[in-house]
């Protein structure tokens, strides 16, 4: 497969594909519980990283303001998380995970990634010394 980069040798194509089989991974376990993979990126993100403001959560999970809310109006709906009054802020919003959001992102956590391992080692070994020399690339990006 070609090469597609973004101007650096980073191949966002290539990149892009890994995310989507690891989102297949994810999908497999998450589905069965009534989640999308995009509602279970953000209660494991407010699981491990606690309250975020809707701005944060649409950086953190390269969603689009709209789709961001519609996920968390549907963990809300669900009793996975609730929306109250930032404690430093009472102008914000925060999106908070609720008990019930903890259980299940802490019930499904291992299953998530053993699933994404399992789409890992699907990989045949070119696409893992593509990544590997992408990693490289990255890394050599970052130290300039």
């Amino acid at each position: 497969m070609g090469s597609h980069t973004t101007g650096e040798g980073l191949d966002a194509l290539f990149l892009r594909r890994m995310a989507v089989g690891l989102d297949r991974g994810a999908a497999s376990v998450v589905r069965g519980h009534g989640l999308t993979v995009d509602q279970w990126r953000m209660l494991d993100l407010l699981a491990v990283s606690g309250p975020l403001p809707m701005a944060a959560l649409c950086e953190e999970l390269s969603l689009a303001g709209a789709t961001a809310t519609r996920v968390a109006d549907r963990l809300v709906d669900e009793e996975l998380a609730r929306r109250s009054v930032d404690d430093n802020d009472r102008r914000r919003v925060v999106l908070r995970v609720t008990g019930n959001g903890r259980d299940l992102r802490a019930d499904l956590a291992e299953q998530v990634e053993q699933a994404q391992r399992e789409q890992w080692a699907n990989l045949g070994g070119a696409d893992h010394e593509r990544l590997a020399q992408l990693l490289r690339a990255a890394a050599g990006f970052q130290a300039q």
